[in-house]
């Protein structure tokens, strides 16, 4: 019989709000059942420091001086044990289960798949001794560094999620051709179809409007696109932005980072004309990728399924959109336990890490564009 293991995620994505965490059982391939989502916000002292740090490297080489850096390694100091006390808290402290598997993906400093060079922030020691004490904590396994693998042999190093997607619908009884979206800091897809899947960065998701509403309103993000639905769209400089962005990525396989992308161009924009073209923008890359798809539908997940002036614009399109918390089973209409739009990811990184633990392949020449199947992740040992 096929052993299941109890694993937790933990995932901090490009729009650095905080640490996501999911609990999950799972055999890493068929069988999966969703038990808990958390959260935990970054305090706003420690999301300048994020962004003061990642803003200082506009190379590989920066990186690697800056990771050296006594201001990286206070940093990394701190982001680890906001990891240890999200996964003590959700994990029930001494009373909960134990734990098989924590998949640790920690944040992304600098992402450049060119210079075969990727970097996440966070210690997976300092972890793993922080968690030692907790009975049910203290025999998990940590796996964590998942990309780097995957760039080592020819693929981008993103999207990782897409075999947990495909997981996710076979769960859900899904079986229609069906796009997945996931609008983080970048927006990625998934494509399914017969068996088949496709996966790639498309574009920005919420970095440039979160940078513009941040510069021009000093707040974080549009919540629920308010700000954006007020403005007018500038299509000129929109499609100028998207036909750039559509020479790079006819039909490859590409990961974007957020420092890929920048407002400067925009800047000649009113602040609300600015927010509704960056929405607009996001929205049209997904219609880009999808126009010429064998394709009705269209299931919304990340930060920026809130954003009505990005959905009013998916809307536009010939495709049935729906947000991932709505999505029912095949079989009935009810609302399945823990599917949450904000939690896909860090439930994916349970599921790739133990797939990771399984030695089994977390990316393939479909997904990523590496050379073939590729096992990824690194088990932490004392």
């Amino acid at each position: 019989m096929t052993k299941i293991y109890t694993a937790l995620g933990l995932m901090s994505g490009t729009s650095l709000d905080g640490i996501d965490l999911s609990i999950i059982k799972t055999d890493g391939q068929d069988h999966l059942s969703l038990s808990r989502n958390d959260y935990l916000e970054f305090s706003n002292s420690l999301k300048q420091k994020i962004r003061a740090i990642k803003n200082k490297i506009t190379s590989t080489t920066e990186c690697k001086k800056v990771i050296n850096s006594n201001e990286y390694k206070d940093l990394s100091k701190e982001i680890t044990m906001l990891h240890q006390e999200s996964l003590i808290k959700a994990a029930g402290y001494d009373g909960g289960n134990p734990i098989d598997i924590i998949g640790f993906h920690g944040i992304t400093l600098w992402h450049k798949p060119a210079d075969k060079y990727t970097h996440q922030i966070g210690d997976a020691k300092l972890l793993k001794n922080a968690i030692a004490r907790y009975k049910n904590l203290k025999n998990s396994k940590i796996i964590f560094n998942f990309r780097e693998n995957d760039i080592l042999n020819g693929g981008q190093g993103a999207p990782l999620t897409p075999i947990y997607h495909k997981a996710l619908m076979k769960y859900l009884k899904i079986v229609d051709p069906r796009l997945i979206v996931n609008i983080g800091g970048i927006t990625n897809v998934t494509y399914l179809n017969k068996g088949n899947i496709f996966s790639t960065d498309v574009g920005p998701g919420n970095c440039l409007i979160d940078q513009w509403i941040k510069n021009n309103f000093d707040k974080d993000y549009d919540e629920e696109g308010k700000i954006s639905l007020e403005g007018k769209v500038d299509e000129n400089i929109a499609n100028d932005f998207l036909n750039k962005l559509q020479e790079k990525t006819k039909n490859k396989n590409i990961s974007y980072d957020t420092s890929d992308f920048n407002i400067l161009e925009f800047n000649r924009l009113k602040p609300k004309d600015g927010a509704a073209t960056l929405s607009f923008i996001t929205a049209q890359v997904i219609l880009n990728f999808a126009k010429d798809l064998e394709l009705k539908r269209i299931i919304i997940c990340g930060g920026g399924r809130f954003n009505q002036a990005i959905l009013n614009n998916l809307r536009k399109g010939n495709f049935e959109i729906s947000l991932i918390d709505e999505v029912t089973s095949s079989q009935n209409d009810d609302r399945v336990f823990e599917l949450d739009g904000d939690f896909i990811e860090s439930q994916a990184f349970a599921y790739l890490a133990t797939r990771s633990f399984l030695k089994l392949p977390i990316s393939f020449p479909e997904t990523t564009g590496v050379k073939k199947p590729c096992c990824g992740g690194l088990i932490f040992k004392n």
